[in-house]
């Protein structure tokens, strides 16, 4: 019997003389904003920090709908209050993520053999879960980062059993509505021992634990030996919680952004006519300084990455990888990558009713926003010095008031509502 034909994509619809279903699905992205991109100062940054911050990069690219926070870094002292900001700023909490990572000086207390290091930190996981739904966030992100050495630190089914064990225990406490998440990159002491990849550790956890947990995938091959195939696998058994970006795949190499991209793509992440059915986490690149800037650059960098996954001819692509041809396919990749996006990209922004130029549109408003302010102050202290003894200072867009019935002026905050 002759093999069935390779699947062929169906005649693209136009939308402003572009794809109209790659526009769609660009649309339909949603990216969550680690804190870590935002982050400016690590002993002042705040939860609410975070999601005014993340908000603006929303409002200037409309695909950012959601921020994790990592606990105890981003400072939460009022979750009722947070969670009310997120509300009005039209973001949601995404993840909330204790610090159990290990690091050179502090052991890894979840695989402790220690029985007291072990409760201390599940306590302190417990408190996060708690936080967690407090501000009613979506998953619970459990990073498990192995990296320092300590007692019984080269026993590995004792560790991953002990895991198994808290995750379980964790999972039956919670409610179905938040996900519990592993993002597991342990650097195993015996390498050679290592019979299989980090995402089926995590998986053989995530199942472990039962329904509600999932698996938060780094798609980089260095940690994943075939993405297109872990993608496929977790998203088969609803056990694939986001696409991490900004690890291992780093923002700032465009090539290995488009790789990572045609491997969610081929995964059904990420599909020409189809609505995108998990986030992709963006967080910062190492060696990279946070703020704002930083996160709509990085926005830009996995918005352009996607369109031109979306300009690959798929279906050439396809027939020479099944032929064997690593030339042609090799050929058709790089067509894609230096194909110029940006009319794809137009067409989506325009779309979203966002600016071209998130970047520039930063600047401008700042610009305007550090004018009117002090304008405004400007108008204040001159009032203040003709001895007017009320003076109102309303919000953005509002009259300046000043006692005696007299109107100072109106400065319109632009681009702030």
């Amino acid at each position: 019997m002759t093999p069935p034909p390779e699947p062929t994509d169906p005649e693209p619809r136009l939308l402003w003389g572009v794809d109209a279903d790659a526009v769609g699905t660009l649309c339909s992205m949603r990216l969550e904003i680690s804190s870590t991109l935002l982050r400016r100062s690590a002993d002042r940054f705040t939860g609410h920090d975070a999601v005014a911050d993340t908000a603006l990069v929303h409002r200037l690219t409309s695909i950012t709908p959601e921020v994790g926070l990592e606990l105890p870094a981003d400072r939460i002292e009022n979750a009722e209050e947070l969670l009310a900001h997120a509300t009005d700023a039209d973001v949601r909490i995404g993840a909330v993520l204790p610090d159990v990572s290990a690091r050179p000086g502090r052991p890894f207390p979840l695989c402790h053999p220690d029985a007291e290091l072990s409760a201390r930190a599940l306590r302190t996981l417990h408190r996060a879960a708690g936080v967690a739904l407090d501000v009613r966030a979506r998953r619970l992100v459990i990073r498990l980062h192995d990296t320092a050495p300590y007692p019984g630190w080269a026993e590995t089914q004792r560790r991953l059993d002990q895991l198994a064990d808290v995750l379980t225990g964790l999972r039956r406490q919670l409610p179905p509505d938040l996900a519990v998440v592993v993002d597991y990159a342990i650097t195993d002491p015996h390498p050679v021992r290592r019979g299989r990849p980090d995402w089926q550790t995590a998986l053989a956890l995530a199942t472990a634990a039962g329904p509600g947990t999932k698996v938060l995938l780094d798609p980089a091959p260095v940690v994943d030996e075939d993405p297109e195939l872990s993608i496929t696998t977790l998203r088969a058994g609803d056990r694939l919680a986001g696409v991490l970006l900004g690890r291992m795949v780093a923002i700032d190499r465009p090539f290995a952004l488009f790789l990572a991209m045609i491997d969610a793509a081929e995964g059904g992440v990420l599909v020409r006519g189809r609505r995108c059915p998990v986030p992709f986490v963006v967080a910062l690149p190492p060696g990279r300084a946070p703020g704002i800037e930083a996160a709509l650059r990085a926005v830009g960098a996995v918005q352009e990455a996607a369109a031109k996954a979306m300009l690959l001819d798929r279906s050439a692509w396809r027939a020479a990888r099944a032929a064997g041809d690593a030339e042609a396919a090799t050929e058709l990749l790089l067509t894609a990558y230096e194909t110029d996006a940006t009319p794809l990209l137009t067409a989506v922004r325009a779309a979203l009713g966002v600016p071209a130029d998130a970047i520039a549109s930063y600047r401008e408003l700042c610009r305007d926003t550090h004018r009117a302010v002090e304008r405004q102050r400007s108008l204040l202290r001159a009032a203040l010095r003709q001895g007017e003894m009320s003076v109102g200072l309303v919000g953005a867009g509002r009259t300046i008031g000043a006692g005696g019935g007299g109107r100072v002026g109106r400065w319109a905050l632009r681009g702030v509502s």
